[in-house]
């Protein structure tokens, strides 16, 4: 199969100061010069991507994604290593990209489109979808100076998404638009996909890179430290998420901030333990018997009524349950640090054969941002009967209704007739 992405042992620096000197800053500094400071945004990574593949590249703000993208797109090149594309590319990297503020939206659909490799023929045909799909029909001929950063992440994504790419590179501007658009986007990204395009998807959103993409490549300070699927991406993140939260805790917060956006420990996950109904640790269960999730928690700092948040998933990612305090209405109290509490999620086990894993979260009231997350919390195992297959135990039970044979003699209720 022909490979629509190589991105072969790429790495960009860039030097740092206050851009270009005077001439007498020039000339002086020819004789007493310090060394110039070099900034390594992207060092040593390497990926491919086929047709219809989707992958997800995550890290914290200064990790190179976003320049990775731009590496992609010929917005800047390669210090180093070998960069190969193959097919029509379109990009949403920034926002408010190729967009004139003067403009109206009728226009900039134009211009943009063109700059995207369209021909006029090919914008005309397209421009009613385009409209319809960005939704910003009203305001067409206002000037996009005028327009909110949703409406500009719904008109350049519309654009970008009905240019019918052979590669699609979407970068964080999605996450300004509302739940319901970006669930439009992830069905329109599907529909491309499906068609054969190939996707890169940079999101904080660490739940759309699970449900759009594939694969997943993390990046942490312009290394490429993990690359796999993308559920397995997520995990990796989180951990290194969770690694940064705890050292911010007895040292110096890290450079990239990473641990005060996303992650604060105010709050502690100590341990999550899977206990039967005698109150026993276990690792094993038999399908359709009760156990509990007890998740042991400790705080730091003064919290008010978080939210505990508990999930079960199969190993490659997907969820097979997640629940909250708030989505049950329980209400949870202030606590104070020091504090400690014992949060337990009492659980029928209807799972079918099969290895599982639990996860939990404290998250802020207002769902802003984890105090602490544990993805990959511990890993068990459920024994089910032979009887059904899958992930869930529905506890079919199957009745046969009177029938005929074809010569019109009915059969006793529950009598199969052999083939």
């Amino acid at each position: 199969m022909a490979t629509s992405i190589e991105f072969d042992n790429v790495s960009k620096c860039y030097r740092l100061g206050k851009g270009l000197p005077s001439l007498r800053e020039a000339v002086g500094g020819m004789f007493n010069a310090a060394p110039a400071k070099l900034h390594w945004a992207v060092k040593n990574v390497s990926f491919s991507l086929q047709p219809g593949e989707a992958m997800g590249i995550i890290g914290p703000n200064g990790a190179g994604k976003t320049t990775i993208l731009k590496l992609l797109s010929k917005v800047s090149f390669p210090t180093s290593g070998e960069i190969r594309v193959k097919g029509r590319m379109s990009a949403l990297i920034e926002l408010g990209a190729g967009f004139h503020p003067d403009l109206t939206g009728r226009e900039n659909v134009y211009m943009n489109g063109a700059i995207l490799g369209m021909r006029r023929e090919e914008i005309r045909s397209r421009f009613d979808q385009i409209v319809e799909f960005a939704g910003i029909g009203k305001f067409l001929d206002t000037p996009v100076k005028r327009y909110s950063s949703g409406m500009y992440a719904r008109l350049g994504f519309a654009i970008a998404a009905h240019v019918d790419p052979e590669i699609l590179l979407v970068d964080e501007v999605l996450a300004v638009g509302d739940y319901a658009f970006q669930q439009k986007c992830h069905a329109r990204m599907a529909e491309l996909r499906n068609r054969g395009t190939s996707l890169i998807l940079v999101a904080h959103n660490l739940e759309a890179i699970r449900q759009v993409c594939d694969r997943g490549l993390v990046m942490y300070r312009g290394e490429n430290v993990f690359q796999g699927s993308a559920a397995e991406a997520v995990i990796t993140y989180s951990d290194i998420l969770r690694k940064a939260a705890r050292e911010s805790q007895i040292s110096a917060p890290t450079e990239d901030g990473l641990s005060s956006r996303v992650m604060t420990f105010d709050a502690e996950i100590l341990k999550v333990t899977l206990a039967n109904a005698a109150g026993q640790p276990i690792s094993v269960i038999r399908s359709g018997d009760k156990a509990s999730a007890l998740v042991d928690v400790v705080f730091h700092k003064p919290v008010e009524q978080p939210i505990f948040s508990f999930t079960v998933r199969t190993p490659d990612g997907r969820i097979v349950y997640d629940t909250t305090t708030r989505w049950q209405g329980l209400a949870t109290r202030d606590f104070e640090p020091g504090d400690r509490v014992q949060v337990a999620f009492d659980l029928d086990v209807a799972l079918l054969d099969g290895e599982y894993e639990l996860g939990a979260d404290v998250i802020a009231t207002d769902f802003g941002h984890y105090y602490d997350r544990m993805e990959r919390a511990m890993s068990f195992a459920v024994m089910g009967d032979e009887g059904a297959k899958g992930l869930a135990d529905l506890k079919a039970q199957i009745r046969l209704s009177p029938t005929t044979q074809g010569n019109g003699a009915q059969l006793p209720e529950g009598q199969v007739k052999a083939y």
